[in-house]
């Protein structure tokens, strides 16, 4: 079955961090669509490091770490390469495909990924892999949902939650979205996280251009994004039951061929 494309010169808003968008970017070009890369976030260290790296340094009291994103990874290795390589990493679990490579590409092997990519089922699949007297450490970001925290915790085992980087709006993007949705740029937007949703909704209300986005084509890679996108009011087209980037243009094809040929 031949794969089916984008409307040519549909133009979809790609919202990733500049680093990790350029997947998603190929992936319309090579679906026949126009990728408009805008970064809503930007990964940076904490404002401090002193928490980080005393965490790091007792390593040896974990039975498990948890990574739930790629950023995660990368940020809990840059400290910990720079100066932990000493201390003894525990068990790994991961969520997702993006975090998993991560790991991979370090050549370390994750000794637990579940089926689905979301806080909820991780929580549901993880907790009874523990004991009551495991020490659990969650690399997280500053914007991270507590869900497997709480759910580990109320379990009976101790948890602690790292936070080894924060996400924050990049400086130029705003006013670049802002003549965007003005000039009726935009086809379609993608969303990735709720932290790109809080993000791009806060530009439009900013700009007061609620009126804007009315037309547009909200794409979401999983329910999490998806409910935070419907909380704002906005109507979500397309949601892949894959939690990738890939789905989600795939589907965004799939569905706007339907609505051509209805």
């Amino acid at each position: 079955m031949p794969e089916i494309k984008l409307p040519k010169g549909y133009r979809i808003l790609v919202t990733r961090e500049k680093k990790q968008a350029s997947g998603l970017v190929r992936k319309i070009e090579a679906n026949g669509g126009v990728p408009l890369a805008v970064p809503l976030l930007e990964f940076v260290l904490p404002d401090s490091l002193e928490v980080i790296q005393e965490t790091l340094m007792r390593l040896d009291e974990f039975n498990w770490l948890i990574f739930t994103s790629q950023n995660g990874v990368d940020f809990f290795f840059s400290q910990y390469e720079a100066g932990a390589r000493e201390s003894k990493l525990p068990k790994i679990a991961v969520i997702g495909n993006q975090t998993k490579k991560a790991l991979l590409s370090r050549g370390l092997k994750p000794d637990f990924v579940p089926d689905k990519f979301v806080a909820e089922e991780f929580a549901r699949q993880f907790v009874p892999h523990l004991k009551v007297s495991d020490q659990v450490l969650i690399a997280k970001g500053n914007l991270a949902r507590p869900v497997i925290a709480e759910a580990i915790r109320t379990a009976g085992t101790a948890c602690e939650e790292l936070t080894v980087y924060q996400t924050k709006l990049p400086d130029k993007s705003g006013e670049l979205l802002a003549v965007l949705l003005k000039q009726h740029q935009i086809d379609a937007v993608t969303f990735t996280s709720s932290s790109t949703v809080h993000h791009f909704m806060k530009i439009v209300k900013v700009n007061s251009l609620q009126n804007d986005v009315r037309n547009i084509m909200i794409v979401c890679i999983g329910p999490i994004a998806k409910h935070t996108a419907e909380q704002y009011g906005l109507t979500v087209h397309v949601c892949p039951d894959i939690y990738t980037a890939d789905a989600m243009i795939d589907q965004l094809s799939v569905y706007l061929q339907s609505v051509r040929n209805s």
